[in-house]
């Protein structure tokens, strides 16, 4: 038997980019949307961060199971139940009309879109070449985050003009001829034979759990995505709103630069770490810039427009550097049990989200509420609180061995 990859198609890429493309656009939308829902819903700021945090945790959790289906079954049928998971919740929330249903929606759509880049990248591994697996995987996270530009103006511009509930209702729509392809793909693609492991589920997660190597690289997971996740999938405009100059057309604007830059980024570090492996690099360089740029949201009052659509864009440039710790972890383990990683390393990813975010509406009620404190002043309480953290975890990632290619 060879058992050298085929490789797979560059039409599957971009397939397996749209699905990723629902997950970051569920996770951004709330980033613009959340000025309308808290208006309408009248939620406050820990309300807030519990609502973002909720498709994040919800996203964490359901990690670990994938692992085990997407190493068992074909990760296509895999995706195909999770997205059909999305649709439900997506069709819930564009008929929300309190707290509690708009966070029931939004803990189905985390659940389902647990499997939106995790499915696309065990299906990568498993199925193409491994010279392609940082080159696809980049297309995908960065053509899959075009969803997060689609978040933030022409979906807000829809919002505008139809209602935030109407919007998503209509977005639904896309799931489902999506969902549909997926299936047709499925029914028509050569079925691969499943990887057989002989050692348990629970065996191969206690070797996981209990490799250095990997807990040098949870810290980085934790703080690494949520660093730059925490302001373009919920803060960020209403950090910005308190800029009376700035208009919720600008904040979007700026939002979308963000994303852009985020989407170009993660192309980039594909690119760059797939053809001369530098990612221990790349992943050094990019976390010291945004440490160094939440500082400056904290200490430098920012007001002018330009000025700040610059610097949101290139805080999401180097954000999307995360991409590069996914290849990392796939460079300590076989493909084997890649599945199971992957997963593992996503529950602290989303998990560190849902507590960047979590702890951000927690810190901005209490200061505000009982201290005294602006709401300015709650979010740089909150920035310096990240920068520290992800300090902290590059201090644990330089440590770890670099795997192989």
């Amino acid at each position: 038997m060879n058992l050298k990859k085929i490789d797979i198609s560059i039409f599957v890429v971009f397939l397996l980019a749209s699905v990723y493309f629902i997950s970051q656009f569920l996770r951004s939308a709330l980033g613009i949307t959340i000025l309308s829902i808290s208006i309408d819903l009248q939620l406050n700021y820990e309300q807030i961060g519990m609502l973002g945090g909720i498709f994040f945790l919800s996203f964490a959790l359901v990690q670990i199971p994938l692992g085990i289906l997407l190493d068992k079954f074909d990760p296509l049928k895999v995706i195909i139940l999770m997205v059909l998971i999305i649709y439900i919740g997506t069709i819930i929330l564009s008929f929300a009309n309190s707290y509690e249903l708009t966070f029931l929606a939004r803990f189905l759509q985390g659940v389902g879109c647990g499997a939106c880049l995790m499915g696309p990248l065990v299906f990568l591994a498993k199925n193409s070449a491994k010279s392609n697996f940082s080159k696809y995987s980049g297309i995908i996270m960065g053509f899959g985050g075009l969803g997060a530009l689609f978040a933030f103006n022409p979906f807000y511009h829809l919002t505008v003009l139809i209602g935030w509930r109407d919007s998503f209702f209509i977005f639904s729509f896309s799931i489902v001829i999506i969902c549909f392809i997926l299936m047709l793909l499925h029914k028509f693609r050569k079925k691969n034979k499943p990887i057989t492991i002989k050692n348990g589920s629970f065996a191969i997660f206690i070797f996981i759990f209990t490799n250095k190597n990997f807990l040098k690289l949870l810290p980085m997971s934790i703080f690494g995505y949520a660093s730059a996740a925490f302001i373009l999938t919920l803060w960020g405009s209403k950090f910005l709103s308190i800029k009376k100059i700035i208009s919720d057309y600008e904040i979007s604007l700026i939002l979308t630069s963000m994303a852009l830059f985020w989407t170009l980024g993660s192309l980039f570090f594909g690119y760059v770490n797939g053809k001369y492996n530098i990612g221990k690099k790349l992943v050094i360089i990019s976390s010291l810039v945004l440490i160094t740029f939440l500082l400056l949201f904290t200490f430098v009052s920012i007001n002018n427009f330009f000025f700040i659509i610059i610097v949101f864009s290139i805080y999401g440039f180097f954000g999307a550097f995360t991409l590069v710790i996914l290849d990392h972890y796939r460079r300590l383990f076989g493909n084997e049990i890649i599945g199971k990683v992957l997963t593992s390393a996503n529950l602290f990813n989303f998990g560190g989200v849902f507590f960047i975010q979590w702890i951000t509406g927690y810190i901005i009620n209490h200061v505000t509420e009982n201290k005294g404190f602006t709401v300015e002043q709650g979010f740089s309480i909150s920035f310096v609180i990240v920068a520290i953290s992800l300090a902290l975890s590059l201090l644990f990632y330089i440590s770890a061995d670099e795997g192989y290619a």
